[in-house]
């Protein structure tokens, strides 16, 4: 009986060290993965704005081109189009090739495949992966919990273990002894299927 109390002992000692360890990793790793995910959030929420100037300017520059066409200004026409961004110039053309001008069912200019801004694509990349490091801190921050957990369920193992040592009564060491074995057995069982962190 004391040599299973003492071997138990041992193993746990071993198993809760490297509960610890594995908390602290995935503890870590929630860390890491929690500043990445902000830094792409406030990466998106940049280009978010930058898309949103660029799109307002586009907006005030395709009006004046539409008011100097409907004028038949073609002198500021030509200006305006010398002073477009290549995505918003290819759009307008696209637009007035379908008759956007005269047909209010053909999409305008900003609306049309042809124009496309990096910094809204680079926006909606950056929530993507935000959301996927949310997702790996919320596995990482339950992996740890799990890690804690069973941490203190092997220090109840060291003490009832421990305690079998001091107590007289042979049946009372047993039934300790027994409880220590038990919850010991739960915890490895449990901690076979967490997933591990080499940190």
């Amino acid at each position: 009986f004391e040599l299973v109390i003492a071997i138990l002992l041992a193993l746990t000692s071993l198993a809760s060290t490297w509960c610890g360890y594995q908390a602290s990793n995935w503890g870590s790793d929630q860390l890491l993965s929690q500043d990445a995910a902000d830094s792409a959030e406030r990466q998106a929420a940049e280009d978010t704005i930058v898309a949103l100037q660029l799109r307002t300017f586009d907006g005030i520059t395709m009006l004046s081109y539409w008011d100097a066409i409907r004028s038949g200004d073609e002198q500021s026409q030509q200006a305006h189009l010398a002073r477009m961004r290549p995505q918003l110039r290819l759009a307008i053309e696209a637009a007035l090739a379908e008759g956007v001008l005269t047909d209010p069912s053909v999409a305008g200019p900003l609306q049309r495949p042809e124009y496309r801004l990096p910094e809204e694509d680079s926006a909606r990349a950056g929530r993507e992966e935000a959301t996927r490091l949310r997702t790996s801190v919320q596995r990482a921050g339950r992996a740890s919990a799990d890690y804690v957990l069973l941490t203190l369920m092997f220090a109840s193992v060291l003490f009832f273990g421990g305690v079998t040592s001091t107590l007289g009564s042979p049946r009372a060491r047993k039934f300790l002894g027994g409880a220590a074995l038990t919850i010991f057995l739960i915890a490895l069982a449990r901690l076979a299927f967490l997933p591990v962190s080499m940190g």
